[in-house]
């Protein structure tokens, strides 16, 4: 199985000396030269482009949203300022130059032009980020290696989840560095078949709130000391627990020990300190921090913090280091416990001999560990029905009593949503359907993906949660084709309905030219209105007509079949069903039939004799120069039009605009025509020419009915670069087999 390994991130500051940074909720990035932290200095307004390519390997429009649940994510995020303003502009989209300052893109490098992905690089997605030695961010976008990795929006085996991959460098790009739970977003490792890093957990949140706070929140502030010798400890990982034992907060301890867990809800908390270790480590952090690891887990107690409330409570003490240790960096973390289910688990470490005991730190959880052999522990977890989700401690202890703490290593979720019906499953592309989806497990929060459309439980045009079986939205406005019906628990699991909506063009039909033709049939005739597509059928009195073609979503073009004659009912059906009717008639009467102009050019100014060659012309056939292609609309009548016989009219020409004119045949008795799209030439200026010259016309009708008619489809290291500002390359995800 592959995974993603984040490596160490280096960041090389100009002329700057290393000052000591205190300890923040959550992990920031920071200059490493001088401790300022990374910040956008508008947090309220950090503009973000998806590119209109997208990847590769999504054809159905889904990376889109994908990339927009991501973003959403971490706009959720409550208490913060932070907000990434997604520019959805066809022109912003469509840029190339990721490099420029005013751009903050998020595109797939297929191709390796970024020179992030050199050779089959196992970089799977990548971050740099511009800044200044202030720590003002200047740049920053999210690259995905579509060049050696492969990428799902279908939960597709062996390829990286796009939704979880951008959640994670999206955090990146607002400032925040890995985050030492194994259930957060920024948690430095992935697998190919793990999506909980979709949806943010308390310390993503919390380190929003410390980068860009919005409120006052509740605060608890100390410092890490040995017991043996009241020395300090760099970079404890102090952690906080609600009442309910559910990992609520946590902070790493600066140089000197001293630590400030920021962005509390009031609330009762039980906290420790632990070494940052397992699959968590300082190598997983960007550069300028101290992390000290040779201590064991220590409990320091309870306390209850009022609204806003800053609480300072003094020394810390941490006992001796000890052998045990929970988890490693190929596991896959977090471990999903769904409620009302046994799930079955394993977790790496050392010291976890037969005898040791393993617990969750939210006693309603039942752990029952099946085998112990020192390296390795499986066992089960079992969730009691209606759980709420978050995020659970798992904790191991030895014979001797010395432990260890994987923090926040389960992750309590509801079971997957399914999707049974969809009702109607058909829509209008310009949307207001009400539509109902019935399933199981659906939850408040939700939100649900159809088609190029996200519609969020609560939110304006979004979707309602009735109840656990149903959901209830009325569509957008979206392009026509089929899609899933995706059902996204806030947590980030989902349901899908495979192929279960289709959106359809309504046609509308506002004009048909020429509206008459011959009942033998090869009339060219043009459709206009709205909405058309391919696939579109045409039928004329429940006959199929042939040679459908439709240039736009505007214009539909067809030959006619021979029919009886009279007024018919003219039909046209889009996929789906959906149909828009005019009507058009057939005569007895041959159409007029163009075979050739002489000469084929003359002067703007007019006045040029001319002869038309062709067959089933009358006396009171007319000549239009410059009438509208698709609609016989305007134009300008020949003078002097002389019918020689039912083959031959002479005229003379109108004055047109210099250039290239339709000209039309149309017999007024019955208003069938035949027009010519370039059927003659305007000239500026006189050339003289004239007299004997003539053209051959392309025919307007295919050749074979001339002929009838003849016979008849992470994750990173961080590595920095200099440039201007200075440039973080945040993240680069690697890919390995597991």
């Amino acid at each position: 199985m592959r995974r993603i390994s984040f490596r160490r991130l280096a960041l090389f500051g100009l002329g700057a000396t290393l000052v000591a940074v205190g300890s923040m909720a959550h992990m920031r990035l920071k200059h490493s030269t001088n401790g300022n932290l990374l910040f956008w200095s508008n947090p309220g307004n950090i503009s973000i482009v998806s590119s209109s390519v997208g990847s590769d390997n999504i054809s159905d429009g889904s990376c889109e949203t994908a990339l927009r649940n991501a973003i959403d994510a971490w706009n959720d995020a409550a208490g913060s300022t932070g907000y990434l303003a997604e520019n959805t502009s066809a022109a912003a989209q469509a840029r190339t130059d990721w490099q420029s300052y005013d751009l903050h893109q998020i595109w797939f490098d297929e191709d390796g032009s970024s020179g992030y992905f050199p050779g089959s690089s196992s970089i799977v997605a990548i971050t740099p980020i511009w800044f200044y030695s202030d720590g003002r961010i200047a740049d920053a976008d999210v690259i995905f290696n579509g060049k050696n990795h492969n990428f799902t929006t279908k939960g597709a085996a062996n390829r990286f989840d796009i939704q979880d991959v951008a959640t994670h460098e999206l955090g990146h790009l607002l400032g925040l560095d890995h985050s030492g739970w194994a259930g957060a977003s920024m948690y430095p490792y992935v697998s190919s078949s793990v999506i909980l890093h979709r949806s943010l957990g308390l310390d993503d949140v919390h380190g929003m709130r410390a980068a860009y706070p919005s409120g006052s929140f509740a605060s608890i502030s100390g410092t890490v000391r040995r017991t043996a010798d009241s020395s300090p400890v760099a970079g404890a990982h102090v952690v906080v627990r609600d009442s309910q034992g559910r990992t609520a907060g946590a902070a790493l301890a600066g140089s000197t020990g001293a630590f400030t867990l920021r962005g509390l809800d009031a609330g009762q908390y039980d906290l420790y300190a632990a070494p940052l270790e397992g699959p968590m480590s300082a190598a997983n952090l960007g550069a300028g921090w101290t992390v000290q690891t040779d201590f064991e887990l220590s409990d320091h107690g309870s306390l209850t913090l009022a609204a806003g409330e800053s609480r300072s409570i003094g020394n810390v003490f941490v006992a001796s280091d000890v052998t045990i240790s929970l988890g490693q960096n190929n596991d896959r973390y977090p471990l999903r416990c769904p409620s009302s289910q046994t799930s079955v688990h394993l977790a790496r470490g050392t010291g976890l001999s037969p005898g040791s005991t393993l617990s969750a730190s939210d006693p309603t959880l039942v752990v029952t560990p099946s085998t112990w052999s020192n390296s390795l522990v499986s066992f089960s977890v079992t969730v009691p029905g209606g759980a709420a989700p978050g995020h659970v401690d798992l904790i191991a202890t030895n014979p001797s009593g010395d432990r260890s703490v994987l923090v926040a290593g389960l992750e309590i979720t509801p079971p997957d949503p399914t999707v049974a019906l969809v009702s109607p499953n058909q829509a209008d592309l310009a949307g207001g359907t009400l539509v109902t989806i019935t399933g199981t497990n659906f939850n408040p929060g939700c939100r649900v993906v159809v088609g190029s459309e996200i519609y969020e439980d609560g939110a304006v045009s979004g979707c309602t949660w009735v109840d656990s079986t149903t959901i209830t939205l009325t569509t957008q406005s979206s392009q026509p084709g089929i899609s899933d019906v995706v059902v996204i628990d806030s947590s980030g699991v989902e349901g899908r309905k495979s192929a279960a909506f289709q959106v359809v063009a309504t046609p509308q039909l506002t004009l048909v030219f020429p509206a008459v033709g011959s009942m033998s049939g090869w009339t060219r005739v043009v459709l206009s209105g709205q909405n058309f597509v391919d696939g579109v059928v045409v039928r004329i009195d429940g006959v199929v007509q042939a040679g459908v073609s439709v240039p736009s979503t505007q214009k539909i073009e067809f030959w006619t079949s021979p029919s009886s004659t009279g007024l018919k009912v003219i039909e046209v059906e889009n996929p789906g069903g959906f149909t828009a009717t005019s009507q058009f008639s057939f005569v007895a009467a041959a159409d007029p039939n163009i075979v050739q102009v002489t000469p084929a050019s003359g002067t703007a100014k007019g006045g040029d004799g001319v002869t038309l060659t062709g067959t089933n012309f009358t006396a009171q056939t007319e000549v239009v120069f410059a009438a509208d292609q698709n609609t016989g609309q305007g134009g300008v009548l020949a003078g002097n039009i002389t019918f020689i016989d039912s083959s031959t009219l002479s005229f003379t020409t109108p004055a047109v605009g210099a250039g290239m004119s339709t000209l039309m045949v149309r017999n007024p008795g019955t208003g069938q025509i035949d027009l010519l799209s370039s059927g003659f030439n305007f000239q500026a200026e006189d050339t003289g020419g004239g007299g004997g010259g003539c053209a051959s016309i392309v025919p307007s009708q295919p050749p074979a009915a001339r002929d009838i008619l003849g016979t008849l489809l992470w994750f990173a290291a961080l590595a920095f670069l200099v440039r201007g500002p200075k440039r973080i390359a945040l993240a680069p995800i690697r890919a390995k087999d597991r």
